[in-house]
């Protein structure tokens, strides 16, 4: 039996650029005179729901998050993942 000759392989990365007034954040955008909006939607009335307007893009997402813990709970897709510490400390904060 013949040995397979392994070719060398290139492989390319592309850098992807986001323009500056482009916000990574799920439900998040930016407003036109800079600040940004939340918004999430109702699953069961299939409504948007508008969360409010904030100074940073990363108040906005962290509103979104709130609401996506209500909306969506406990299979909530969020932009800060909380991690096992986070869960416990809040699960504290809500006990006294």
């Amino acid at each position: 039996m013949a040995k397979k000759k392994n070719d060398d392989v290139t492989a390319t990365v592309t850098a992807v650029v986001v323009p500056p007034n482009e916000v990574r954040y799920k439900g998040v955008r930016k407003r036109p005179w800079g600040t940004y909006g939340a918004e999430i939607t109702n699953p069961i009335q299939k409504v948007r729901v508008w969360l409010g307007i904030f100074k940073t893009a990363e108040e906005a997402a962290r509103a979104f998050d709130t609401g996506a813990k209500m909306y969506h709970c406990p299979n909530a897709k969020l932009n800060f993942p909380q991690t096992n510490e986070d869960n416990l400390e809040n699960a504290n904060n809500l006990e006294t």
